[in-house]
């Protein structure tokens, strides 16, 4: 996660990690553009009050996501106690999800992350990605083409000493599902026990993003996957732009299929590049002989 310093002047004041008290709860505040901008309409002296409060009650440091910037009330309050405050372009829910993994991997094996979890061609994948994109269907997809669902929406993963890191389901939402306009689905009851995985091991994340005019997305491969890093482990991680027209399932599946071919060290970008290269030497070489 890629953090800018609200000010040069903001530095940390705590010298150690404590581990959160309960499950889910960070010694980081998140706030994302609804909490900013509402706090922006406040009066000045309201909007004092409330970020004095929050800079007090903050262990580390604030993270302001969504692209917002920082009220001046909340920035002169940091300065004053010496708390660190950060500025980032991600959404809220990914700001949220990078902080969780990251004091996980500093505390402990297990963590849960906000993710679904599926066994497609073998491998064990993560799709990640905001809340809305469709997760859930494209997962749904999958199952109706005979891949295998461990989870939805909540994935606990834990690190192992011989296996890597193992993904599962919560014993409560265990074969369950939730589509929207459909409600909460048994997978298990619809599609047998055949499509249902306690556990997979995790081999690669799916990040689903909006697709974004100007926004610049791989075309031709020639970029290795990006490193997601969950309790210290890395795994390859594959962003895919989400559009109407997309098949988001069929695009998992083929980022699967490139997947297990870089593993045998097959790389179809550099096969054409290298093609490519031995075209332009014989019509160098021909050149030549004309000559």
């Amino acid at each position: 996660m890629k953090l800018c310093p609200v000010s040069e002047r903001i530095g940390f004041s705590k010298e150690a990690y404590i581990p959160p008290s309960r499950e889910g709860e960070w010694p980081v505040q998140v706030w994302g553009k609804e909490k900013i901008q509402e706090l922006q309409r406040l009066t000045p002296g309201r909007r004092r009050e409330i970020a004095k409060d929050h800079v007090q009650e903050a262990v580390f440091c604030i993270v302001l996501a969504d692209g917002i910037l920082c009220p001046s009330e909340l920035k002169e309050e940091a300065e004053k106690n010496r708390l660190a405050l950060f500025f980032s372009r991600l959404s809220r829910e990914e700001c949220c999800r990078e902080t969780r993994n990251f004091f996980s991997s500093l505390s402990s094996t297990r963590v849960s992350i906000s993710a679904g979890l599926i066994q497609v061609f073998g491998l064990g994948v993560l799709i990640v990605g905001d809340s809305g994109i469709g997760k859930s269907e494209s997962a749904l997809e999958l199952i109706t083409r005979g891949h295998r669902f461990v989870s939805d929406d909540i994935t606990q993963i834990e690190r192992t000493e011989d296996r890597g890191l193992l993904g599962k389901a919560s014993s409560i939402s265990r074969n369950f599902m939730e589509v929207r306009g459909l409600g909460v689905i048994n997978i298990k009851r619809i599609f047998g026990q055949k499509a249902i995985r306690s556990h997979v091991n995790i081999d690669l994340a799916i990040a689903l993003k909006k697709w974004g005019k100007g926004m610049d997305y791989e075309r031709i491969g020639l970029k290795y996957p990006e490193d997601f890093d969950i309790l210290g482990e890395k795994i390859p991680i594959i962003n895919i732009p989400v559009a109407p027209g997309r098949n988001i399932a069929t695009l998992i599946e083929i980022a699967c299929k490139v997947q297990l071919l870089r593993r045998e060290g097959y790389i179809a970008s550099e096969d054409i590049s290298n093609r490519l290269d031995k075209a332009i030497h014989r019509q160098q070489k021909n050149r030549r002989n004309e000559h």
